[in-house]
């Protein structure tokens, strides 16, 4: 399964991404617990760095990949969805095994 997101920093206060800019994660996972994983660290990253999420998206390649039932992904704050976000930075990586 892939998992892609935006990060985008509205506010000017966030230490990770620039002022203005929006970084695209593309995460890929292969089970349950590596997707609970990832989900938990995109909170904490948005949480401790100030951030918006924007344009989160979940691809499933195949019906067996990942048991989406098994996952609950709760957040509190708003997802922008939106096709001009232009990532300054595009960072794709594989989800580490537990």
């Amino acid at each position: 399964m892939k998992v892609s997101y935006m990060l985008l920093n509205k506010t000017g206060k966030a230490r990770k991404i620039p002022p203005g800019q929006a970084w695209q994660w593309t995460v890929h996972v292969e089970d349950a617990s590596q997707l609970t994983r990832v989900l938990n660290h995109l909170k904490r990253e948005i949480r401790d760095n100030r951030l918006a999420l924007a344009n989160l998206h979940f691809e499933r390649h195949t019906l067996d990949e990942v048991d989406t039932q098994e996952v609950a992904f709760v957040y509190k704050g708003p997802i922008i969805y939106d096709g001009a976000i232009q990532p300054q930075r595009i960072i794709n990586r594989h989800a580490e095994p537990a």
